[in-house]
């Protein structure tokens, strides 16, 4: 079973299937969640629907040539709008390595994308010029005489220029239709969002995750239950994860946890400074890897089995483990859980750092372990 099938909602996928065989499909829709909680598997999945020459109650056949080109993303009638460094950028002139990136990773988000297009770093959003370039291609006939589909992912980087869309989502060309993506709903128009069928994608169940790095990674079962766990209900980083493309921040943690621990007010405020200043989506990044590495100090060592899975870090979880309170790590997640949270809403980043930072530093205090302390 492809990822056209089983995208790890079957919730969603449900949903979409009685939409599609009750011919009520919309003309745009808006999915939001996280990258890693399948809202770009999940939108490939029904675009595939609705280029399918041979439905099968609304629901793609996977069989005949347009469902051939549009699960290899190379249907003519299949476009897409790109978040891209450079005024003049083309979503177009980047749809090799778009298909490349997606094809190892279509759970990746925008910074994997930066690095993967090898523009870290720099600005990115969706111009004027690639909104006026797509719109006038939606305009003309569909290459093969049925339905368009135009995906725009990460819409919340249209900006402003999403006005120059809501013409064309008001009133579609014939048999066009638009499927917008988004990690941040909020910052999209409210005119836009109010001409969507908008879906929300919550965090992926642990045990879908499982699922598809089983069934569609090939991963061994207990493998895929490690990584399953370590992924922090985020797909895409359960596969980077698998294929050891997830950035290394174990040089930045174990800098963290060297000012906690030792106490040193500077330090803790020259890293909470350094962190902050850092993209967001890197940030976020971070967040994983440490709620991760907090995980692997609860359970890491809890029997041989599992002990044998610790590779990253394993002395300094070895020593955490041996001289806190493992209640203190339950405390230390949810923190971290939050840093994510406020991230992704655009928190003052270097305060927010800075205040986890001393929370933490107090908790360690409170929860070392007696022994040690004698």
């Amino acid at each position: 079973m492809s990822l056209l099938d089983n995208f790890g909602q079957p919730a969603i996928r449900q949903q979409l299937d009685t939409i599609l065989s009750g011919n009520r499909m919309p003309h745009a829709m808006l999915f939001y969640g996280e990258p890693g909680s399948g809202v770009l598997p999940g939108a490939l999945s029904l675009a595939n629907d609705i280029l399918c020459t041979s439905p099968v109650n609304g629901k793609a056949c996977r069989q005949c040539t347009s469902c051939n080109r549009a699960s290899k993303n190379i249907h003519p009638d299949l476009h897409f709008l790109l978040p891209l460094a450079g005024a003049k950028s083309l979503s177009t002139a980047f749809y090799e390595p778009w298909r490349e990136a997606i094809a190892k990773n279509p759970w990746l988000n925008v910074f994997q994308w930066t690095q993967f297009c090898d523009v870290e770093g720099k600005q990115v959003d969706i111009h004027k010029e690639d909104i006026q370039h797509v719109t006038s291609d939606l305009s003309l006939e569909a290459f093969e005489g049925g339905n368009k589909v135009i995906i725009i992912w990460m819409a919340q980087f249209l900006a402003r220029e999403g006005n120059r869309l809501l013409k064309l989502i008001e009133e579609p060309p014939d048999y066009t239709y638009f499927i917008l993506i988004s990690n941040q709903r909020e910052r999209l128009l409210p005119t836009i969002r109010s001409r969507c069928m908008q879906i929300y994608f919550p965090p992926m169940e642990e045990s879908e995750i499982l699922k598809l790095l089983v069934d569609e990674y090939g991963t061994d079962k207990k493998s895929a239950a490690v990584l399953a766990k370590q992924s922090v209900q985020d797909m895409g980083r359960a596969l980077t994860l698998s294929t050891n493309t997830l950035m290394d921040f174990k040089d930045e943690m174990a800098d963290w946890f060297r000012a906690v621990i030792s106490k040193k007010g500077k330090e803790i405020a020259t890293w909470s400074d350094q962190m902050g200043k850092q993209d967001k989506e890197e940030q976020k990044q971070f967040v994983l890897y440490a709620i991760a590495f907090v995980r692997n100090i609860l359970w890491a060592f809890s029997n041989d089995d599992q002990k044998k899975e610790v590779v990253e870090g394993a002395e300094m979880i070895k020593y955490l483990h041996e001289h806190y309170h493992p209640e203190v790590w339950h405390h230390i997640s949810r923190g971290l859980e939050t840093a994510h949270e406020k991230i992704a809403r655009n928190a003052n980043a270097k305060l927010m750092w800075l205040s986890l930072s001393i929370t933490i530093k107090n908790q360690l205090m409170a929860y070392r372990l007696q022994h040690i302390n004698a």
